[in-house]
Protein backbone atom coordinates (compact mmCIF):
# COMPACT_ATOMS: atom_id res chain seq x y z
CA UNK A 1 0.00 0.00 0.00
CA UNK A 2 1.17 3.59 -0.81
CA UNK A 3 1.81 5.94 1.55
CA UNK A 4 -1.36 8.09 0.26
CA UNK A 5 -3.60 4.49 1.67
CA UNK A 6 -2.11 4.84 5.53
CA UNK A 7 -5.68 6.64 6.74
CA UNK A 8 -8.23 4.26 4.60
CA UNK A 9 -6.79 0.96 4.73
CA UNK A 10 -9.88 -0.19 6.89
CA UNK A 11 -13.13 -1.16 4.23
CA UNK A 12 -15.70 0.50 6.71
CA UNK A 13 -13.35 3.49 6.36
CA UNK A 14 -14.07 3.38 2.40
CA UNK A 15 -17.48 2.54 2.44
CA UNK A 16 -18.58 5.54 4.37
CA UNK A 17 -16.31 7.80 1.67
CA UNK A 18 -17.92 5.78 -1.26
CA UNK A 19 -21.61 6.11 0.19
CA UNK A 20 -21.34 9.56 1.47
CA UNK A 21 -19.28 11.04 -1.40
CA UNK A 22 -19.39 9.41 -4.66
CA UNK A 23 -22.80 7.60 -4.20
CA UNK A 24 -25.12 10.57 -4.48
CA UNK A 25 -23.17 12.19 -6.85
CA UNK A 26 -23.05 9.46 -9.25
CA UNK A 27 -26.97 8.63 -8.89
CA UNK A 28 -27.31 11.94 -10.74
CA UNK A 29 -24.81 11.19 -13.81
CA UNK A 30 -26.95 9.31 -16.16
CA UNK A 31 -27.60 7.73 -19.89
CA UNK A 32 -25.02 8.27 -22.01
CA UNK A 33 -22.83 10.82 -19.85
CA UNK A 34 -22.60 7.63 -17.22
CA UNK A 35 -21.77 5.53 -20.34
CA UNK A 36 -18.73 7.68 -21.49
CA UNK A 37 -17.88 8.19 -18.02
CA UNK A 38 -17.70 4.60 -17.34
CA UNK A 39 -15.74 3.90 -20.59
CA UNK A 40 -12.81 6.44 -19.02
CA UNK A 41 -12.76 5.33 -15.69
CA UNK A 42 -12.71 1.61 -16.77
CA UNK A 43 -9.50 2.27 -18.75
CA UNK A 44 -8.20 4.64 -15.46
CA UNK A 45 -8.79 1.99 -13.14
CA UNK A 46 -6.87 -0.40 -16.04
CA UNK A 47 -3.36 1.28 -15.98
CA UNK A 48 -3.75 1.01 -12.11
CA UNK A 49 -4.38 -2.86 -12.69
CA UNK A 50 -7.37 -3.22 -10.63
CA UNK A 51 -9.27 -4.62 -13.80
CA UNK A 52 -7.89 -6.78 -16.39
CA UNK A 53 -8.11 -5.79 -19.90
CA UNK A 54 -11.06 -7.41 -20.95
CA UNK A 55 -12.95 -6.89 -17.79
CA UNK A 56 -15.81 -3.89 -17.70
CA UNK A 57 -17.16 -1.86 -15.21
CA UNK A 58 -20.48 -2.91 -15.63
CA UNK A 59 -19.69 -6.28 -15.52
CA UNK A 60 -18.39 -5.92 -11.68
CA UNK A 61 -21.40 -4.29 -10.63
CA UNK A 62 -23.64 -6.54 -12.44
CA UNK A 63 -21.99 -9.36 -10.17
CA UNK A 64 -22.01 -7.46 -7.09
CA UNK A 65 -25.77 -6.71 -7.46
CA UNK A 66 -26.43 -10.17 -8.54
CA UNK A 67 -23.76 -11.73 -5.62
CA UNK A 68 -25.49 -9.23 -2.64
CA UNK A 69 -28.61 -10.90 -2.81
CA UNK A 70 -27.79 -14.16 -3.60
CA UNK A 71 -29.28 -16.49 -1.22
CA UNK A 72 -27.38 -19.42 -1.82
CA UNK A 73 -24.05 -17.94 -2.43
CA UNK A 74 -24.22 -14.68 -1.13
CA UNK A 75 -20.85 -11.84 -1.85
CA UNK A 76 -21.04 -9.25 0.43
CA UNK A 77 -18.68 -6.42 0.98
CA UNK A 78 -19.21 -5.93 4.40
CA UNK A 79 -17.95 -9.38 4.96
CA UNK A 80 -14.74 -8.72 4.23
CA UNK A 81 -11.41 -7.28 6.01
CA UNK A 82 -10.19 -5.66 2.80
CA UNK A 83 -11.29 -4.36 -0.84
CA UNK A 84 -8.57 -7.03 -2.23
CA UNK A 85 -10.60 -9.98 -1.19
CA UNK A 86 -13.83 -8.49 -1.98
CA UNK A 87 -13.29 -7.81 -5.78
CA UNK A 88 -11.36 -11.07 -6.13
CA UNK A 89 -14.25 -12.90 -4.81
CA UNK A 90 -16.61 -10.55 -7.36
CA UNK A 91 -14.75 -12.28 -10.33
CA UNK A 92 -15.05 -15.49 -9.20
CA UNK A 93 -18.80 -15.09 -8.94
CA UNK A 94 -20.79 -16.41 -11.77
CA UNK A 95 -23.98 -13.95 -12.47
CA UNK A 96 -27.24 -14.97 -13.92
CA UNK A 97 -27.75 -14.02 -17.76
CA UNK A 98 -31.61 -14.10 -17.27
CA UNK A 99 -31.20 -11.68 -14.05
CA UNK A 100 -28.40 -9.70 -15.63
CA UNK A 101 -30.75 -8.93 -18.29
CA UNK A 102 -33.13 -7.26 -15.84
CA UNK A 103 -30.59 -4.70 -14.24
CA UNK A 104 -30.69 -1.39 -15.79
CA UNK A 105 -27.50 -0.81 -17.60
CA UNK A 106 -27.19 2.37 -15.62
CA UNK A 107 -27.65 0.63 -12.26
CA UNK A 108 -24.81 -2.06 -13.20
CA UNK A 109 -22.49 1.14 -14.17
CA UNK A 110 -23.04 2.89 -10.61
CA UNK A 111 -22.30 0.10 -8.65
CA UNK A 112 -19.09 -0.92 -10.28
CA UNK A 113 -18.49 2.26 -10.29
CA UNK A 114 -18.80 2.58 -6.75
CA UNK A 115 -16.68 -0.55 -5.88
CA UNK A 116 -13.56 0.54 -7.98
CA UNK A 117 -13.61 3.44 -6.51
CA UNK A 118 -13.81 2.14 -3.09
CA UNK A 119 -10.82 0.19 -4.58
CA UNK A 120 -8.36 3.01 -5.36
CA UNK A 121 -8.93 4.51 -2.41
CA UNK A 122 -8.22 1.78 0.03
CA UNK A 123 -5.35 1.51 -2.43
CA UNK A 124 -3.67 5.79 -2.74
CA UNK A 125 -5.82 6.73 0.00
CA UNK A 126 -6.48 10.65 0.33
CA UNK A 127 -5.72 11.89 -3.37
CA UNK A 128 -7.50 9.20 -5.16
CA UNK A 129 -10.71 10.14 -2.76
CA UNK A 130 -10.42 13.81 -3.72
CA UNK A 131 -9.88 12.49 -7.20
CA UNK A 132 -12.90 10.83 -7.46
CA UNK A 133 -14.50 14.01 -6.22
CA UNK A 134 -13.13 16.08 -9.16
CA UNK A 135 -14.00 13.95 -11.74
CA UNK A 136 -17.39 13.30 -10.78
CA UNK A 137 -17.79 17.15 -10.62
CA UNK A 138 -16.73 17.85 -13.90
CA UNK A 139 -17.62 14.16 -15.63
CA UNK A 140 -17.54 15.80 -19.28
CA UNK A 141 -14.04 17.04 -19.00
CA UNK A 142 -12.43 14.12 -17.55
CA UNK A 143 -14.61 11.62 -20.10
CA UNK A 144 -12.58 13.36 -22.69
CA UNK A 145 -9.22 11.92 -24.78
CA UNK A 146 -8.52 9.51 -22.81
CA UNK A 147 -7.57 11.65 -19.92
CA UNK A 148 -8.08 9.53 -17.39
CA UNK A 149 -6.11 6.49 -18.80
CA UNK A 150 -3.39 9.57 -19.29
CA UNK A 151 -3.96 10.43 -15.43
CA UNK A 152 -4.03 6.83 -14.35
CA UNK A 153 -0.88 5.87 -15.39
CA UNK A 154 0.61 9.07 -13.68
CA UNK A 155 -1.20 7.26 -9.79
CA UNK A 156 0.31 4.05 -10.93
CA UNK A 157 4.10 4.88 -11.51
CA UNK A 158 4.32 8.05 -9.33
CA UNK A 159 1.52 8.45 -6.52
CA UNK A 160 3.94 11.74 -5.25
CA UNK A 161 3.36 13.47 -8.64
CA UNK A 162 -0.08 12.05 -8.51
CA UNK A 163 -0.54 13.88 -5.02
CA UNK A 164 0.94 16.93 -6.69
CA UNK A 165 -1.84 17.19 -9.64
CA UNK A 166 -4.33 16.83 -7.35
CA UNK A 167 -3.68 19.06 -4.90
CA UNK A 168 -3.08 21.89 -8.14
CA UNK A 169 -6.39 21.13 -9.08
CA UNK A 170 -8.28 21.49 -6.15
CA UNK A 171 -6.44 24.60 -5.41
CA UNK A 172 -4.56 23.84 -2.27
CA UNK A 173 -1.49 26.01 -1.12
CA UNK A 174 1.66 23.87 -2.24
CA UNK A 175 5.13 25.24 -2.86
CA UNK A 176 5.94 26.69 -6.28
CA UNK A 177 7.82 23.33 -6.94
CA UNK A 178 5.06 21.12 -6.51
CA UNK A 179 3.13 23.22 -8.35
CA UNK A 180 5.22 23.63 -11.33
CA UNK A 181 5.57 19.34 -10.89
CA UNK A 182 1.82 19.39 -11.00
CA UNK A 183 1.57 21.58 -14.06
CA UNK A 184 4.26 20.42 -16.11
CA UNK A 185 2.70 16.81 -15.75
CA UNK A 186 -0.61 18.00 -16.78
CA UNK A 187 0.67 20.07 -19.83
CA UNK A 188 2.57 16.19 -20.45
CA UNK A 189 -0.78 14.55 -20.16
CA UNK A 190 -2.86 17.38 -22.57
CA UNK A 191 -0.27 17.23 -25.26
CA UNK A 192 -0.68 13.19 -25.07
CA UNK A 193 -4.06 13.24 -25.42
CA UNK A 194 -5.11 16.28 -27.46
CA UNK A 195 -2.24 17.00 -29.67
CA UNK A 196 -3.80 18.97 -32.35
CA UNK A 197 -4.09 22.13 -29.45
CA UNK A 198 -1.93 24.76 -29.25
CA UNK A 199 0.73 25.35 -26.72
CA UNK A 200 -1.53 28.49 -25.80
CA UNK A 201 -4.53 26.20 -25.78
CA UNK A 202 -3.39 23.49 -23.50
CA UNK A 203 -1.51 26.47 -21.09
CA UNK A 204 -4.88 27.27 -20.87
CA UNK A 205 -6.95 24.01 -20.36
CA UNK A 206 -4.48 23.31 -17.69
CA UNK A 207 -5.13 26.66 -16.04
CA UNK A 208 -8.65 26.21 -16.32
CA UNK A 209 -8.70 22.58 -14.34
CA UNK A 210 -7.38 24.57 -11.09
CA UNK A 211 -10.30 25.28 -8.47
Amino acid sequence: MSIFGAIFSGISNVLSVVANTFAPVLSKILGPTLEKLGRAFEAFFKELGLIEPEEKVEDIGDRALQAEVDEINPVRIETFDNHEKYLAALKEYEPNPEQSALIPQDDKMHKGLEILLGMAIARYGQSMSEFGQIVLNNPEFYSQLGRLAALGNIARDNTETFGDIVNYIAGKSMSSEKSDVAIDALIDVEKKVNPEATDAEIVKTVSDMKK
